[in-house]
């Protein structure tokens, strides 16, 4: 396993540290570099792929991005806060919405940095449409708008969405890509997203980061 470093900078207060672990494109801002020291044993990152053997997730990112789990911002969030160290059960993907961001840059900030989101959510029953259900689960953007039509493809024969949409995040105009699958319940969505005047310089990067998404 390899230490990850996460920057951020003076300034952040909890209500923008709650967003970030709630989800999507971040607003965390400090000024001092966190190193994962002691990173909870279901995060497991081997030079360019993360696994989280709990959820069976695998992901891999181009080399000169930057992982960051969400136990690492969960850590942030609690040393910014000044709370205690949580116990043994507190399941950081549970709290946060999200096993790891795939970062372009080290540092999560106001810039809207093109990144990679795995998000993970537990619905109330398991999907009769993929598509649809896929698309309700869109979420950190205001007026999303499909950008083309949502195609089932699959995951290792597991059946699966893909979506391409745009929306408002902050104010920004914003452009995501996003592979969705389930595991019964559980909804797995994995989203790049960039702004949309970058967008079509990511889209290959977001394609591969997608296309290695592997679900056990």
């Amino acid at each position: 396993m390899t230490r990850g470093t996460v920057r951020v900078a003076p300034g952040a207060g909890r209500r923008d540290l709650r967003r970030w672990a709630k989800a999507s494109r971040g607003a965390m801002v400090l000024g001092l570099a966190v190193v994962a020291t002691s990173v909870v044993a279901q995060d497991k990152i081997d030079g360019n792929r993360y696994q989280n053997p709990r959820y069976g997730i695998q992901i891999e990112k181009p080399a000169r991005w930057h992982f960051i789990t969400a136990t690492m911002i969960m850590d942030i969030a609690r040393k910014a806060a000044g709370m205690p160290a949580p116990g043994g059960d507190v399941d950081p993907v549970k709290t946060a919405g999200f096993a790891v961001i795939v970062s372009k840059v080290p540092a999560l900030g106001r810039d809207a940095a093109p990144l990679v989101v795995v998000r993970v959510e537990d619905l109330p029953k398991a999907p009769t449409d993929i598509g649809e259900t896929c698309e309700r689960l869109r979420s950190g953007m205001s007026e999303p708008e499909t950008v083309a039509p949502t195609r089932v493809v699959s995951v290792e024969g597991r059946p699966a969405a893909r979506l391409d949409f745009k929306g408002y995040v902050d104010g920004a105009a914003v452009r995501a890509t996003a592979l969705c699958t389930f595991q019964d319940r559980r909804a797995f969505v994995v989203v790049g997203q960039a702004l949309a005047a970058e967008f079509d310089a990511e889209a290959s990067t977001f394609d591969a980061i997608l296309q290695s998404f592997r679900l056990r």
